[in-house]
């Protein structure tokens, strides 16, 4: 058996019988140049890239100038997700041969991943010179152009693909994704059920129409693609993201197992240099989400009132630069504010390193945006995960989470990869604020009379389980009306049809239209009782309803996504408002629809307790949320491992 064998053999698509025949090979030739380049390339087809790797530096240390082998290697690096080295190789592969596409295509891959979609641009436009229609290349080109902001042109680049390339599931994902970016759902359900028919296992096709779907409240095959999602992270393939897992299941125990097949790799463990003693602890929340956005909203008097005398408040921003009232006042509740959106992983890891951060504070978890590939390079000594995604990280570098004991009550620690550290209440709430005056019913679209219920969740909340039970409260209470957050195109007529399958007037259904923040709090008060949605309760939503007196029934689940909604109304005392299961949801509903003076009287307990209770008091969760920062430091200074523990509410 010769090279020329095992070249046939892998331009045939037989791969691993190549690399069985190179592994002989190289054992019998070991300066064979032919053979180690085919023995790494069979195995990067093969998706074992350190080993091809392996295989592609020995035949690199034979012929350091190889053309065929410097792109191999540039492949194979970005593949391992090794950018800087990458980018090197690239460079290396580009001189020996100008006009390589592939290697092209792998530039702008890397450059994009360390922050640099302006110059990835560069690098696919001169690619599509070569082959204006390579699918790959216009598929990576488009996510450059959506980096950018330039969403008209990103659309344009992954339609150009799917035309190159009709049966090709990526194309179609990547469109969908933008789809869905863009609030076009319904769109972006269509695109990906052309990609379950292609490949039911395209990674997080099945999970993502399911998402999609739900955004729009189009219920078809929702058991049945629950049922597929199940049984592949049973298989242990990625078939659903964790955040939209978060709203699928009320199941613990597949949001690890989602989360762990998301989870980027670890980096090597830094050495960390002694602290000097007497320093402040410095703190640095990472987050896309500093400005005007529901966790800004909450964290801001917190970040305001942390004690600078003993902490140093630092932000790595990876988000837009939106501007606006609220982002310039998080800007004066920083001490230092840093633009990293341009700035990959490990170099963002390593700027945290440098600046001596003791604890960094992950805001987004697995959320839209989300960068936990940043705690996967170890950018301090501890790291905490909190608020933006209510579950876990399921990863070794995720050293605690933020919870309490009713998110995530003592016993359900085994479904967490981190530390649980228990304060009072997680939810961070601003203090309570004035905001303009209610509209009136009629400029809400609400009947004059009558009791409103509501709910201005996200729609892609409401399972058809939920919505099933609120018609059963509106039969309960006929003189009542379902107030709803109009979301995206299609929500309307979904539920609209699906109350009338329940004998639900569909004049019984109002929908609410997006508004400023300070509007949509002052409109919460034309609502007597909020209902919450499950397994994926409100989290702002539920506060919003709150401050402003409304009172809001749920029910918990199993799950920390579910149970934000009983926090709040424990720390309030109002645990009369937390249903034991769905026929206690209608019940508690109906009475307090039936009885104004019942109601009345929940309303005076919650507005006495919004002034007497901690829930609105930034300063007093801070004072909490730094006891936690000390115990956690004092822990790494004492060499000790993360351990759960509770901070004291006194």
């Amino acid at each position: 058996m010769t090279a020329r064998h095992a070249y046939d053999l892998f331009r045939a698509g037989r791969a691993a019988e190549a690399a069985e025949l190179c592994q002989g090979l190289v054992r019998d030739q070991p300066t064979s140049i032919e053979a180690w380049h085919l023995l790494g390339a069979a195995r990067l087809s093969l998706g074992q890239t350190e080993d091809a790797l392996i295989a592609l530096d020995r035949a690199l240390g034979l012929d350091p100038i190889r053309p065929g082998v410097l792109s191999a290697r540039a492949a194979a690096l970005v593949a391992l997700g090794r950018d800087d080295d990458a980018l090197s190789a690239c460079d290396a592969a580009l001189a020996r041969d100008p006009d390589n596409l592939v290697v092209l295509n792998a530039k702008g891959v890397a450059l994009r991943r360390l922050g640099r979609p302006d110059k990835a641009l560069e690098c696919y436009q001169e690619a599509l010179v070569l082959s204006p229609g390579f699918p790959d290349v216009l598929c990576n080109l488009g996510a450059a152009l959506s980096d950018l902001g330039r969403f008209d042109q990103a659309l344009a680049a992954h339609d150009r693909a799917i035309q190159a390339a009709p049966r090709e599931p990526r194309a179609l994902a990547n469109r969908a994704a933008l789809l869905s970016l863009l609030g076009r759902s319904a769109e972006a359900a269509v695109d990906l059920e052309a990609v379950v028919a292609l490949d039911p296992r395209y990674p997080r096709a099945l999970g993502d129409l399911l998402h999609a779907r739900r955004q729009t409240c189009d219920w078809r095959d929702d058991d049945a693609l629950r049922g597929l999602v199940r049984a592949e992270i049973a298989a242990g393939r990625p078939a659903i993201s964790p955040f939209a897992a978060l709203a699928a299941f009320d199941d613990p125990a597949l949001h690890k197992a989602c989360a762990g097949l998301a989870a980027p790799r670890s980096g090597p463990e830094p050495v960390w240099p002694a602290r000097p003693a007497g320093d402040r602890l410095r703190v640095a929340y990472l987050s896309a989400d500093l400005h005007d956005h529901a966790t800004a909203r909450l964290l801001a008097g917190v970040l305001e009132a942390h004690d600078r005398a003993r902490f140093e408040i630092i932000a790595l921003s990876y988000g837009p630069e939106l501007g606006g009232p609220l982002r310039d006042r998080l800007n004066a509740a920083f001490e230092r504010r840093i633009d990293v959106r341009r700035m990959s992983d490990s170099a963002v890891a390593a700027l945290a390193r440098s600046m001596g951060v003791d604890i960094a504070v992950d805001l987004k978890g697995y959320t839209q945006d989300g960068r936990p590939g940043i705690l996967a390079h170890r950018a301090a000594p501890v790291q905490i995960s909190w608020l933006g995604y209510p579950g876990t990280l399921a990863a070794a570098y995720g050293d605690y989470i933020l919870a309490d004991p009713v998110v995530l009550p003592p016993g359900s620690e085994r479904d967490y990869a981190e530390a649980v550290i228990r304060l009072p209440l997680y939810q961070p709430n601003d203090s309570l604020r004035s905001t303009p005056d209610a509209p009136t019913r009629a400029a809400a679209g609400l009947p004059p009379n009558g009791f409103v219920f509501g709910c201005l969740n996200n729609p892609g909340k409401i399972t058809p389980q939920v919505f099933a039970v609120w018609m059963s409260v509106l039969r309960a209470a006929p003189a009542g009306v379902l107030w709803l957050y109009a979301g995206a195109p299609g929500v309307e007529t979904h539920l609209r049809a699906e109350a009338v399958r329940a004998g639900i007037a569909v004049d019984r259904l109002v929908f609410a239209a997006p508004a400023p923040h300070d509007q949509h709090l002052a409109r919460q008060t034309l609502i007597d009782l909020a209902l919450d949605t499950w397994p994926y309760g409100a989290h702002t939503t539920a506060s919003d309803a709150l401050r402003r007196g409304v009172p809001l029934l749920t029910l918990p689940g199993e799950s920390f996504a579910s149970r934000v909604g009983a926090s709040l109304l424990t720390a309030l005392g109002l645990s009369d408002l937390i249903a034991a299961d769905q026929q206690a949801y209608v019940a508690i509903a109906a009475r307090l629809a039936g009885d104004i003076a019942a109601l009345n009287a929940v309303k005076a307990r919650l507005e006495k307790a919004l002034r007497a209770s901690p829930v609105f008091n930034p300063p007093a969760f801070a004072r909490r949320l730094e006891a936690a920062f000390d115990t956690v430091h004092a822990r790494r200074l004492a060499g000790l491992p993360p351990l759960s523990f509770d901070v004291d509410p006194a």
